[in-house]
């Protein structure tokens, strides 16, 4: 499509944003060491109380999934440069899938880690083993398959982790309720400068990527070029300036991932 001058400007800083990123992917996609977390370090408490589901564990591959969704974002976004210039294609839906598994990752890394106490740290790292478990014996059953341990014994070892975190007994069952993607944006949201604006992000990326006709219609932009009836026939082209704002948003929360896993996987004695 033919950009305007304000429009080339917000597709010349989602470039730059998704430079500002490329660092994460040496992280994430080379043995660099950094998901180590040192002895006595917060991670490292969080790590104990948790084995065999440490807390570190889990924020690393989330960042490591949300690293790999921005770089197939990137290379459906940009070509490598050639001779001080790159080719640049903007698509409709499928590049807000991308930002929407970039986003949702870097949030749950920011869900598991931003709380000061640790038991609540632990008891959302074992909130999402919860739904690991009863999404894989979802999965298993239909691959006509069997789990190799029954959901009654490891939901009952999930029960005794989190109560010799310092969980009240009674109150085991609805701690380990699986946590839905909406309330982990919604509370990451809320451990960073974004607030209520990350559910917002969430929101417009998964209408999208699930071709809803409501987020179609309020996020993209659309040229009327006839009518059939009642109906207007409509060409539909992407906002360089929406996709610069979700990208920045994702961007952003990645940052304070990583920046929350360096602190708490950090000694500070």
């Amino acid at each position: 499509m033919r950009t305007t001058a304000e429009e080339d400007q917000f597709v010349r800083r989602i470039l730059e944003l998704l430079d500002s990123a490329r660092p994460y992917e040496s992280l994430t996609q080379s043995d660099s060491k950094q998901w180590q977390v040192e002895p006595g370090s917060a991670l490292a408490g969080d790590d104990f109380k948790t084995d065999p589901y440490q807390v570190s564990h889990s924020v690393w591959s989330a960042l490591a999934v949300a690293v790999d969704h921005l770089h197939c974002f990137r290379s459906t976004f940009a070509s490598e440069l050639q001779d001080s210039s790159v080719s640049v294609t903007i698509h409709t839906h499928g590049q807000y899938s991308l930002l929407r598994g970039a986003f949702e990752n870097s949030a749950r890394a920011v869900w598991m880690l931003g709380p000061r106490q640790r038991l609540v740290r632990v008891q959302r790292r074992l909130r999402m083993q919860a739904g690991e478990h009863r999404n894989s014996d979802r999965m298993t059953a239909l691959l006509r398959q069997q789990p190799k341990r029954p959901l009654e014994v490891r939901m009952q070892q999930l029960t005794n982790l989190v109560v010799n975190a310092g969980t009240d007994p009674a109150e085991a069952k609805k701690v380990l309720k699986p946590a839905t993607y909406s309330e982990i944006v919604r509370e990451a949201g809320g451990l960073t400068p974004m607030g209520s604006e990350a559910e917002a992000v969430w929101s417009t990326c998964s209408s999208l990527a699930h071709g809803d006709m409501h987020g179609t219609l309020s996020v993209l932009e659309r040229d009327v070029v006839g009518t059939q009836d009642l109906v207007s026939l409509a060409r539909i082209t992407s906002s360089p300036k929406v996709l610069f704002w979700a990208t920045d948003r994702t961007v952003a929360m990645l940052q304070h991932g990583f920046g929350l896993f360096q602190e708490r996987s950090t000694c500070h004695r």
